[in-house]
Parts: C-alpha cells; sequence; structure tokens
C-alpha cells in the first residue's frame, strides 16, 4: 500500500510539472493543441511532456514553444515510433 501512495505521489508530482512546464515554455495554442492531442492519444501527449521537461532540464529551451514548433515536436516523436516498429 505505502508504495502505491508513493507511485501515485510521483505520477502526481510529474503531472504538476508537466502543467507547469507547458505554462511557462509553450504558447496559448501549443497548450490548447497539445491538450486536444491529450484526448485522443494521451500516450503522445506524455511523451511530449517528458521530452519538454528534458528539454527545460538540460537548457535546450530558450523561448515559448509556439504551435508550429509544437508541430516538429509531434512529427519527430511520431518519426521516432516509427523507426521503433522497423528496428
Amino acid at each position: 500500500m505505502k508504495e502505491n501512495n508513493e507511485d501515485n505521489l510521483k505520477k502526481q508530482q510529474i503531472e504538476i510539472l508537466k502543467k507547469a512546464v507547458a505554462l511557462k515554455f509553450m504558447t496559448k495554442k501549443a497548450r490548447e493543441r497539445l491538450n486536444r492531442i491529450k484526448m485522443i492519444k494521451p500516450e503522445v501527449a506524455e511523451k511530449v511532456g517528458f521530452a519538454l521537461i528534458q528539454a527545460v532540464q538540460t537548457g535546450q529551451i530558450k523561448e515559448r514553444i509556439n504551435e508550429a514548433q509544437l508541430v516538429s515536436i509531434l512529427r519527430e516523436i511520431n518519426e521516432t515510433k516509427k523507426f521503433n516498429i522497423l528496428k
């Protein structure tokens, strides 16, 4: 039971971090698009969230991500996904 509570706490903390990164480093239109994607393909939105957290932590993001940049990130994730299937 303790492990389950710790897992839930970690998941909540990650969700809070993803939301904070989205608010600070994404434009409103980019956040709206990501939210629409989250409704249809939550696994893709989760990958984008983790990618953004990693980019922020490594200092790769210097300015807010707009909708076009988000689309580019989504394409990269989609291409990576296809590549992994072919392996």
